[in-house]
């Protein structure tokens, strides 16, 4: 089983009627929920672990992964609200506006979660606005601490630069992270803002790193492997949330291949990785014709991939 750790919030999509904004399409999110949604609905055991409010759009949210199936038996609950994220379009690009103060999913308290109930999951997933806001970033990295080298952590940053305060603190807290991770995927813009260099990020802990590159597909960076691996066609419709299908679709493939163990990671075959991206590039394409973060399921996977001759 899978553990994806972090925040829950619901997105405000926006939609159009004769040119103009009309409103606002409500659907649940969060990266780590997304991450946790995606890969239970591709058929594999999964659990949401972090902090939702009470109120109508947290029982939204619980509801949601409840129906998909996702363990919730670690999500604990509380009176304040659930955060809200507005998505704007700025050259087909999804930008967002979070109004999240003192909100339900950043109060995840140290303690809250003990790290006994994570040891039993074959991995970790971490990320992402957790860890820009008080106490929830301390708690995660303490818990990453506590993990890291018993199990592999799978972090994925997924950089806010309008929510960070202070870039220099920030910067530190998501290369601790990273080099206590076994796999850290991110953006080709993620690395930007972060100013890290994926080789040496590669070189300096993670097993593996994985930059996803939009259209032009992915690359993965191992100590003595560099492998590229072309994105599958989309008819693109929405990217919200494609960022996290893809990870899911990573730690899924890998999963099934029995490589989530940090031993196993670290020995993956080359063809090994190629496939289990293309698999993850196949779930993020499908996941882009959809609106709302709505990722696909495992038998859409693998019609695509017989359709693009990836199978």
């Amino acid at each position: 089983m899978i553990a994806s750790l972090g925040e829950a919030i619901i997105d405000f999509t926006p939609f159009e009627r004769d040119g103009r904004l009309a409103g606002f399409e409500l659907n649940p999110g969060g990266s780590p929920y997304n991450v946790a949604l995606a890969a239970a609905r591709l058929g594999y055991p999964t659990s949401f672990v972090g902090r939702v409010s009470t109120d109508l759009f947290g029982r939204i949210l619980v509801e949601r992964l409840e129906a998909e199936g996702v363990d919730t038996s670690l999500l604990l609950t509380g009176p304040e609200p659930t955060t809200l994220a507005f998505v704007a379009y700025e050259g087909g690009e999804a930008r967002y506006s979070f109004r999240g103060e003192n909100a339900a999913d950043a109060l995840l308290a140290p303690g809250a979660i003990a790290t006994g109930d994570l040891r039993r999951f074959e991995a970790v997933h971490l990320g992402s606005i957790s860890l820009l806001r008080e106490p929830g970033a301390s708690t995660i990295l303490g818990l990453a601490r506590a993990l890291a080298g018993g199990m592999t952590l799978s972090f994925d940053p997924n950089v806010r630069p309008g929510l960070v305060a202070d870039w220099h603190a920030y910067r530190a807290l998501l290369g601790e992270i990273a080099r206590l991770a076994g796999l850290v995927k991110v953006s080709e813009d993620d690395l930007e803002l972060w100013g890290e260099e994926p080789a040496a990020l590669a070189a300096s802990g993670p097993g593996a790193v994985v930059v996803t590159r939009g259209a032009e597909g992915s690359r993965l960076y191992r100590p003595g492997l560099s492998l590229d691996v072309p994105a599958l066609p989309a008819r693109v419709v929405d990217t919200v949330g494609a960022g996290d299908a893809f990870t899911a679709g990573l730690l899924v493939s890998l999963g099934r291949r029995g490589a989530l163990a940090r031993p196993a990671l670290a020995a993956l075959a080359e063809e090994e990785w190629r496939a289990a991206l293309i698999f993850a590039s196949a779930v993020a394409s499908l996941t882009c014709e959809r609106r709302g973060a709505s990722p696909p399921t495992a038998s859409e996977v693998e019609q695509r991939l017989a359709v693009a001759g990836r199978d």
